[in-house]
């Protein structure tokens, strides 16, 4: 048996509709959130999602299966967050991982937890697109480096490079602010 998402592409290219509704079922989260962390703002991460299914369900007919449908979704995610931060003109960036509370948790704590997770966010944010990229898709994605190459087109041993570079960005970054490794960990 094949892989579900090929099966799935091959039936939506056959004209079964709730096959292509299936794929966006399974992969409309992991490119919201891998989206919302590269761009910087959940509500153009939500347009720019819309898009990219729209460009998926637009280039359908033409996906061939040579490589994981995955690599070729999350391609055209980047490209799609990519033209979007040229038309703004801005520097994406990663949104900050909403957590909720402990019931334990104090206000303070709980205000503490949120105040760390924005420095590491705008920390995230600040990084060169390239080491941003890969360290949103290891880290948060938890793609590992082969499969981040074969969607770049870039050697995996580049990738850890850029991605022990981003983390030693991170480090000097927020170091001075009194954090510690083990509490800005990405």
């Amino acid at each position: 048996m094949g892989c579900p998402d090929t099966e799935l592409v091959q039936r939506w290219q056959q004209g079964d509709l709730t096959a292509f509704e299936a794929l966006v079922r399974h992969w409309q989260q992991p490119v919201g959130r891998f989206l919302g962390r590269f761009v910087g703002r959940e509500d153009q991460a939500h347009d720019l999602c819309q898009e990219v299914f729209l460009r998926i369900y637009l280039a359908g007919p033409r996906y061939q299966a040579t490589g994981a449908f995955s690599t070729w979704l999350y391609r055209i995610a980047i490209n799609v967050a990519r033209d979007a931060a040229r038309r703004a003109r801005r520097t994406p960036g990663p949104l900050p991982d909403v957590e909720v509370p402990s019931p334990q948790d104090t206000a303070d704590v709980a205000c503490q937890r949120q105040e760390l997770i924005g420095l590491v966010a705008q920390a995230v944010a600040n990084l060169p697109e390239p080491l941003r990229l890969v360290l949103v898709l290891h880290h948060y994605e938890r793609m590992n480096f082969e499969a981040i190459g074969r969607l770049t087109d870039t050697p995996a041993s580049t990738l850890k490079s850029r991605f022990a570079s981003a983390l030693k960005h991170l480090r000097a970054r927020l170091q001075p602010l009194g954090l510690g490794p083990e509490e800005f960990e990405p």
